[in-house]
C-alpha cells in the first residue's frame, strides 16, 4: 500500500478513502437525485456517512498523537477490536433507524449490481503490502494471509464485473462471491490476530497513514460485501421488506 520516493513515504491509503467514500457519496446522491429515497431515508444515508467520515478523522487524530503505538494502548489488543469500531457505529445506526435500513435496501436495488463489484477492485492496491513485506517494512504473515487473499479477490472483482454488467447472474451467485470478500479478510483477522499482534512491525498498521486500512477502508469494503449479500439473501428468501 506504500512506496517511498525522494525520502518521502506515499500511501495509497488516502486515495482509497477518497475513492470509496466518493462512490458511496455518488450513489447515494444519484438514487436521491430519481426521486428514489424517501426524505428520512436520505437523511438516514448521510447520517451513516458522516459518521463514518467523523470515525476517520478520530482514528486518524489518535493515531497522530501516537496513542495507538503506545505500550499501554498495545497491551489492549487492538487487532481483535479497533477494526471493528466503525462496524459497530453502523451496526447501531442500522439496527435504530427503520428509514436507514430501507434506505440500503434501495441503494442496493436501484444501483446497478456490477458497480458493487467494480469497487473492490480497488483491493488490488493490496500488492503494495505484500511489496513492503518482501522489503522487510510490512508484517509478513499479515501481507501473506490477509494481503494475497484481498488482493486474489480484487482481482477477481475485474472479471466478475465485466460478466454481472453483461448479463444478470442468479442471486446465490453473487451472495457467495460477495460472502468470499468478507470471508478472505474475516477468517484470517480472527484466526491469526493473535500471530499477527507478536510481529515487531505490527504498530506499522497503527500509524499514519496506514492506520487508515485496517481502521476504516478494509472494515468499509467487508460491510459493502455483507450489504450486498444481506438484500441478495432477502430477495431469495422472499422475506418480507420489513426487519
Amino acid at each position: 500500500m506504500q512506496r517511498r520516493r525522494n525520502g518521502l513515504e506515499f500511501s495509497s491509503v488516502p486515495l482509497l478513502i477518497v475513492v470509496l467514500f466518493g462512490f458511496l457519496a455518488f450513489v447515494v446522491q444519484r438514487l436521491a437525485g430519481r426521486g428514489g429515497l424517501q426524505e428520512l431515508e436520505r437523511r438516514a444515508l448521510w447520517i451513516l456517512w458522516f459518521a463514518l467520515v467523523a470515525w476517520g478523522g478520530v482514528t486518524g487524530v489518535l493515531s497522530a498523537t501516537g496513542l495507538y503505538v503506545s505500550e499501554g494502548f498495545l497491551s489492549h489488543s487492538p487487532g481483535y477490536w479497533l477494526p471493528f469500531v466503525p462496524v459497530v457505529i453502523t451496526l447501531i445506526l442500522v439496527t435504530s433507524s427503520a428509514s436507514l435500513r430501507e434506505g440500503l435496501r434501495k441503494l442496493v436495488d436501484r444501483t446497478p449490481p456490477h458497480w458493487f463489484c467494480a469497487i473492490h477492485a480497488v483491493r488490488i492496491l493490496a500488492v503494495g503490502s505484500l511489496f513492503k513485506a518482501a522489503l522487510g517494512q510490512f508484517p509478513r504473515e499479515f501481507a501473506w494471509y490477509v494481503g494475497i487473499p484481498d488482493l486474489l479477490f480484487g482481482l477477481s472483482a475485474v472479471p466478475v464485473t465485466l460478466l454481472v454488467s453483461r448479463r444478470n447472474p442468479e442471486s446465490r451467485t453473487l451472495v457467495a462471491w460477495h460472502l468470499a470478500g468478507a470471508m478472505v479478510i474475516l477468517v484470517p483477522v480472527l484466526g491469526l490476530m493473535h500471530r499477527f499482534m507478536h510481529d515487531p512491525l505490527f504498530s506499522v498498521l497503527l500509524t499514519l497513514p496506514m492506520v487508515f486500512a485496517p481502521t476504516l477502508v478494509v472494515p468499509l469494503l467487508v460491510m459493502l460485501n455483507l450489504l450486498v449479500a444481506w438484500r441478495l439473501t432477502e430477495h431469495v428468501w422472499r422475506r418480507p421488506q420489513s426487519l
